[in-house]
Formats: structure tokens, C-alpha cells, sequence
């Protein structure tokens, strides 16, 4: 059985989301405002909301997997579970690694007890800081590209922007290295009707010893590992406890991904950086490393939530991913080019060029 965990109003009695904006869970019926102090003070805390709702337990049962054979990110029909929600009765099919979800029907937050349970217990979460109606307005801003499709409805798009929770492993320990290197000063002069350059070269050696806290690799394969490199960084500074309730009213993917299997790519960021600041060591003009020894120790491994604003989508069957911290407002993501507009401000070219090109668009020419 999956425990619906979820935060009941103190005042009225209706559930409480995690406010972004607010910083704080929020009720939507008597705009009442609550710290997790103010929860747990209560008697709203995850615990004593499984003891006390018996009734809010979210039936789990194994998908037929000849009913349905395959979930939107391929997984076959045994790698499915089903829910019913508590408030409605809906079933929500989800795969295993589900953490927490809405159910589409109701809008009742659904948070599968049984992810987030021993081994799978996260350690620390960084909650939800970025409201949807800032992504909204980032995106549409975004989306305003001179060679933008017109078709492109940025509208529509924006609204499936979804805030997933996404696991993070933190490693922490150090590395130790050495480099040797080759090191160029160059001088240029000129004299008379001449010009010359004068190039001396050095032999370079360094060595170091960095120590590393939290670096972090997310623990989902459904994630792009590259995207989420590019919405760092996370401020940790405002990093707190894990609580369930932080789910409420978003995504949140458990692992798939163990910190053993996510290890090599932890430590091949922490031995880049470590080349990297050895070289940034060296005064030279210019620098080639020839070679690199390091031993790299991690010393603790933590487990965290961290928010992110996720939309995959489609325009002409080609695929594209926007991706936002949901922390500091950070955003990537990749825009589809009408041809007809790319060969147009081809032809007119120059600065001349594109602001004729931006006049037609305005008329909508193009």
C-alpha cells in the first residue's frame, strides 16, 4: 500500500500545496499561511497524517501489463504500478520510480509513501523558490526569437512546463593531482617596417590537493545529464531536511540510478575541476597539460531533492526540452527555426537585413 502523504489546512481543512512564491504551504480556500513548524504543532506532520487519515491510503496493485503494455517513456507494462486516488477514486498509472504526481482528475496531490521510505528516504530538498507564472513569463520572453516559427504556440507549450523534483547525489571527499605541462610566453614588437615574435617555452609542473563538498549528479535515467550540468548551480544554503511535504502539488521522481552507478561521472567532474585549478595556476601566455595523475577519495555520499521546471515537447515531430532551475530561475532549452525566415533574412542580410526582417514579422509577413 502507497500512504497518500499529504498537509491538511489547520484552519479549514482543505490541503495545503507548497507555495513557491510564499516560500511557505499555502491554502487556496481561506488563504491561510503555514511555516512546517506550524504544520507539525499541528498534528499535520507526515507521520501522524498516516496514523490518523486511515482512510487517505492510496490503493497500490500491479499494472496488467496486457492492458497496458507500454508507459510515454517506453517502459514496458511490468515496470508499472496503479493508484487510486483517495480524493476522487481515480486510477493514475505511473511507473515505479514515481515519487509524487497530481492526480489529472482532481487535482489532489498523490505522494507514493512507499518511495520515499528507507533506502529511498532523501536526505535534504531544496523546495520549489521559481512560481509558474515566472516560467510562463521566462519562456514566452524566451520564445520571441526573430526566427521563431509563427505556428510555434508558445502558449499552449508553456502551460505543460511541469515542476519535477529530480534526485540528486551529493558527493563530497577530495582529489589529489598532479600535471605536467608545457608553458608559453609570447612577446610581440614591432621595429621599423617589421614585426616580430618571440616565443619562450617552459616546463611546468603542479600539484594540489582540492577537497569537495556536495557535487552533485542526478540519480534519474529519464533526466539529461548534460541539461541538468547546465541549470547548476544550487544553492545549498538553503538546502533544509527532507519532508514529504515539499512534494505537495509537484512531480518528484524517485532514483533509478544508485550512487555506485552515478560515482563515475561524480568523479569525473570533480577530476576536470581539479586539472582545470591546477592550470589556472600557471602564469603562461598559453598552457597544454601533457599529462595528469589524480587519486580521488569521496568520503560521503548524501541523497536530495532538487527543483527543477521540465517541458518536453514536439513541433514538426523533432523533439524539444526546455529545462529551469527551480531555485535560482536559470533556463536552457532549444527553439525550432522557420525555414522561410532563415532564408529571408539570408537574402536581406546585415543590420539592414534584420531590421526589415523584424518589420515583416511585426506585419506578419513572415
Amino acid at each position: 500500500m502507497a500512504v497518500n502523504i499529504s498537509y491538511k489546512c489547520p484552519n479549514c481543512g482543505a490541503e495545503l500545496f507548497w507555495s513557491a512564491d510564499k516560500n511557505c504551504w499555502a491554502c487556496e480556500y481561506c488563504d491561510g499561511q503555514f511555516t512546517l513548524k506550524d504544520l507539525e504543532e499541528a498534528g499535520g506532520d507526515a507521520k501522524k497524517a498516516e496514523e490518523l487519515n486511515k482512510d487517505n491510503v492510496e490503493k497500490h496493485e500491479e499494472v496488467d501489463k496486457d492492458e497496458y503494455s507500454m508507459s510515454n517513456d517506453g517502459t514496458v507494462g511490468n515496470d508499472l504500478v496503479k493508484y487510486t486516488c483517495s480524493h476522487c477514486g481515480a486510477e493514475i498509472i505511473t511507473d515505479r520510480s514515481t515519487a509524487a504526481t497530481v492526480c489529472v482528475y482532481c487535482g489532489n496531490a498523490v505522494i507514493m509513501g512507499e518511495q520515499i521510505i528507507d533506502n529511498f528516504s532523501p536526505d535534504y530538498v531544496i523546495p520549489f523558490k521559481v512560481p509558474k507564472n515566472q516560467v510562463m513569463d521566462t519562456f514566452q520572453k524566451f520564445s520571441k526569437k526573430p526566427l521563431t516559427p509563427k505556428d510555434f504556440n508558445c502558449d499552449r507549450v508553456v502551460d505543460k512546463m511541469q515542476g519535477v523534483y529530480i534526485p540528486f547525489w551529493l558527493y563530497s571527499g577530495n582529489c589529489e593531482g598532479s600535471i605536467t605541462a608545457e608553458g608559453i610566453n609570447t612577446r610581440t614588437w614591432t621595429s621599423g617596417n617589421y614585426r616580430y615574435t618571440e616565443k619562450k617555452y617552459y616546463s611546468v609542473y603542479r600539484n594540489g590537493n582540492l577537497n569537495f563538498k556536495a557535487v552533485p549528479v542526478d540519480a534519474s535515467s529519464k533526466t539529461d545529464d548534460d541539461a541538468m550540468d547546465s541549470i547548476e548551480p544550487f544553492d545549498y544554503s538553503e538546502m533544509t531536511a527532507f519532508n514529504p511535504g515539499y512534494l505537495s502539488g509537484y512531480l518528484a521522481e524517485r532514483y533509478d540510478e544508485d550512487k555506485d552507478k552515478c560515482l563515475p561521472r561524480a568523479k569525473e567532474r570533480i577530476e576536470n575541476t581539479t586539472r582545470d585549478e591546477l592550470r589556472n595556476t600557471c602564469n603562461y601566455n598559453s598552457v597544454n597539460v601533457q599529462s595528469y595523475e589524480k587519486h580521488t577519495e569521496i568520503k560521503d555520499v548524501k541523497y536530495a531533492m532538487l527543483p527543477t521546471w521540465l517541458l518536453y515537447t514536439t513541433y514538426q515531430d523533432k523533439p524539444y526540452f526546455f529545462a529551469m532551475n527551480g531555485q535560482t530561475g536559470k533556463f536552457i532549452g532549444n527553439l525550432p527555426i522557420s525555414k522561410g525566415k532563415l532564408v529571408a533574412y539570408s537574402l536581406l542580410g546585415g543590420v539592414g537585413g534584420y531590421i526589415i526582417g523584424a518589420i515583416l514579422q511585426i506585419m506578419g509577413i513572415f
